[in-house]
């Protein structure tokens, strides 16, 4: 699995725009009449009355007139210039007109005629969190509550200029605070539930949020919130209706239509992220974080000049917005323009993003500067230990680098990080951990790919001599092959298909639940960190898959060869649905100066629509189809047995063969997958296995070129 490039996403972000404060007048909605009217009869008998005129105002706040608010505010302010509460209430209108710097004067004024002022120098706190100042802000929100300790705007709004610091665990100790002077304040759960989340305490998250919903069904923001937790665990359903909810609650709230359309695209769902998109832009089209989101969106797309158009947009509006330049990075690294996208990602950095620390560790790598790139990589799961997909890269590039003692451990991250697991399969049966087994069953389930299943399958074997009975739960093209492992045979383990039911049928009849028959279970990419596999603990007594010794002879039948000629397998594509599979995958055609080259009896082992390749050979090239019709990779193993040597890119088809124990030379790009490491030609996984490099990013042509002069060498030395 190939490291991943991370954006932070649109999660609201409470530090932006403090909970407490956000809807309070809210709760007034149902005396506004009664209120306005009595300050309506006194404004009558007297038009200057400065404590009416502030009153309408709040009211006209209230009821999200803003204007009129500003206009009453003002008017309060004229006729008693020295009436702090005026200029307060001037200084909250103009706020929600977002005239800040107004704002900012008028609360300034506040303060100037009553110093102790605490809802002055809250508003005031609000002004500077939102532009960005938040230990300006704290300062503000501490005298508030010096003069008033149980003011709980006010620490609220510290704890908000905590959370824009990214000091979660202070800004959490803030808002129990505020939940212990206000225990049904659903801003303050709300908060709550925001700094837990970023703790990376998930279930507590959710509970805080569903709290504040409770309290509060129509918090729009916590609708959105809990959606974007659900949509991070996997619960992709949920997640779209808490989503939905948000923007049936509030239609005019962008961040909503933005989090919905994330969702939608990673459900490969375009066409209604696109709608979504369009929803938000229209709302609001100068908002930079919409623009951001169609840039990610049309880079999904594989639509780099549309995701580049958008991208310009924003940096447009704001050259500094971290996130657009962190974007800009990821752009120039898919365009492979190493260099600049790490100095995009060090600005995008040296402006506050996260993300961007773990993106130019990625860059690193494929410029070859391991060693650099392995200490940004820590550097961004240290800043930011919340984040799965900064431990994730971590995890990649220890293993890569053979710190597998670490590596092992943080791998366990990918079950949090959406971008390789977007919905884990859960158990009610505990995660096996390595504790004595004592006859108890084991599902070890795959995960990812076919390859991956027959390389990690070994540990079954391991699983047994703890005392354990293996169920090997695996994909379907696998599954007769799994059957061959020793430990199968022998009836010390099973086998199943992957997704199949894990169970019997129930004793008491229709509407009854399936009975488990396992009672632990553990990912087979999981069993290397529950043995403490290092590089020189790899599991290997010798081939532990084979073939049956009667379709080994048919395929020998079916595909012969001329008696003094080597018999050689070719595979040059792997899975087109694996993201990195433009790198490690090439052509047909690539091959020909092999083919040429060598005299072999030449045999693809290549499934697929890349198998269609073998129709456009030239009429003087014979590459039989051995395998683009087989059932399953027990009879891709068959007609590996009958081979001399096998030679393939990074597909299932390398490690089919280095698990029967057979020559096998694995074509790998210049930046491999981590399971291959760096700068070796061996491999602990398979000893027969020989691992030849790219020397250039995409340098095909020099690899075979160099892979024709080993063959000539290879094939001197024995004799077929």
């Amino acid at each position: 699995m190939r490291q991943h490039l991370l954006h932070r996403g649109f999660m609201l972000a409470v530090a932006q725009k403090p909970p407490h404060t956000r809807d309070r007048s809210h709760h007034l909605t149902g005396r506004l009449t009664e209120i306005a009217l009595n300050y309506q009869t006194t404004l009558d008998l007297n038009p200057r009355h400065p404590e009416a005129l502030v009153g309408m105002s709040l009211v006209a706040l209230a009821s999200r007139q803003t204007e009129a608010a500003v206009k009453m505010a003002a008017a309060g302010t004229a006729v008693a210039p020295r009436m702090g509460a005026a200029w307060v209430a001037l200084g909250q209108a103009l706020k929600a007109a977002s005239r800040n710097d107004e704002a900012e004067r008028a609360y300034a004024q506040a303060i100037r005629l009553d110093g102790m002022n605490p809802l002055a120098r809250m508003g005031l706190g609000e002004l500077k969190i939102a532009s960005g100042r938040p230990e300006e802000a704290a300062r503000e929100f501490e005298r508030a509550l010096r003069q008033n300790p149980s003011l709980v705007a006010a620490v609220m709004g510290l704890g908000n200029a905590m959370a824009f610091w990214g000091r979660y665990k202070e800004a959490l100790a803030r808002y129990e605070q505020a939940l212990a002077i206000e225990p049904r304040l659903p801003e303050a759960h709300f908060a709550a539930g925001f700094a837990l989340a970023r703790l990376g305490r998930t279930k507590q998250a959710e509970a805080r949020y569903r709290r504040a919903i409770a309290l509060r069904p129509d918090f729009a923001a916590a609708w959105m919130n809990l959606g974007n937790l659900l949509r991070d665990q996997g619960h992709e359903a949920y997640a779209g209706a808490a989503l939905r909810r948000a923007t049936e609650l509030r239609p005019d709230l962008v961040s909503g239509w933005v989090n919905l359309a994330i969702l939608e695209r990673e459900r490969r769902r375009p066409a209604e992220a696109e709608k979504d998109l369009r929803r938000a832009f229209a709302l609001n089209p100068d908002q930079i974080e919409t623009q951001i989101a169609w840039c990610q969106f049309r880079a999904a797309e594989r639509d780099l000049a549309g995701a580049w158009a958008w991208l310009r947009w924003a940096l447009a509006r704001d050259p500094d917005h971290d996130e657009a330049v962190n974007m800009q990075g990821i752009l120039l690294h898919n365009e492979r323009r190493f260099e600049e996208a790490i100095a995009a990602f060090e600005r995008a950095e040296a402006l506050g993003n996260q993300a961007a620390v773990s993106n130019r560790g990625n860059s690193l790598l494929d410029l070859g500067r391991m060693e650099e790139a392995l200490r940004t990589h820590k550097r961004a799961a240290a800043r930011d230990p919340a984040s799965p997909g900064a431990l994730y890269n971590l995890a990649l590039t220890e293993l890569r680098l053979g710190d597998w003692e670490r590596g092992w451990v943080d791998y366990e991250v990918r079950w949090r990080f959406r971008e390789v697991h977007r919905a884990p399969r859960r158990f009610a049966q505990p995660r096996w951990r390595g504790e004595a087994l004592k006859g108890k069953r084991v599902l070890l389930h795959a995960e990812q790919g076919l390859g991956d299943t027959i390389q990690f399958c070994r540990y079954a074997d391991l699983v047994s001599a703890r005392g354990g009975v293996p169920i090997l739960a695996v994909q379907a093209p696998v599954k007769r092959l799994i059957n061959l492992l020793a430990v199968v045979r022998a009836g010390q383990a099973e086998t199943r298909t992957l997704g199949a039911p894990c169970g019997r049928p129930p004793e008491h009849g229709f509407g009854a639940h399936e009975v488990a028959d396992f009672e632990l279970e553990c990912p087979l990419m999981s069993l290397p960190a529950v043995f403490g596999t290092k590089v020189d603990t790899v599991p290997w007594t010798g081939a532990y898959l084979g073939a049956n010794p009667a379709v080994i002879a048919e395929k020998r039948l079916q595909f012969p060869s001329a008696e003094a000629a080597p018999r050689v397998g070719l595979a040059w594509a792997g899975n087109p649905r694996y993201k990195a599979d433009h790198l490690r995958s090439t052509r047909l055609i690539t091959l020909l100066p092999l083919i040429h080259a060598i005299d072999a009896s030449w045999i693809s082992l290549q499934k697929g629509v890349a198998a269609e390749q073998l129709a456009g050979l030239p009429g003087d090239v014979c590459v039989l189809d051995g395998s683009s019709r087989d059932r399953d990779l027990v009879e891709a193993a068959a007609l590996v047995a009958t081979l001399d040597l096998v030679i393939t890119t990074d597909t299932s088809i390398a490690h089919l063969a280095g698990a029967m124990g057979k020559p096998v030379w694995i074509l790998l790009p210049y930046l491999a997958d981590w399971r291959w490491m760096q700068e070796t030609e061996t491999t602990p996984w398979y000893p027969t296995a020989r691992l030849l490099r790219q020397g250039a990013p995409g340098d095909w042509e020099g690899l075979i070129e160099r892979v024709i002069r080993e063959l000539k060498h290879f094939l001197q030395q024995r004799a077929f």
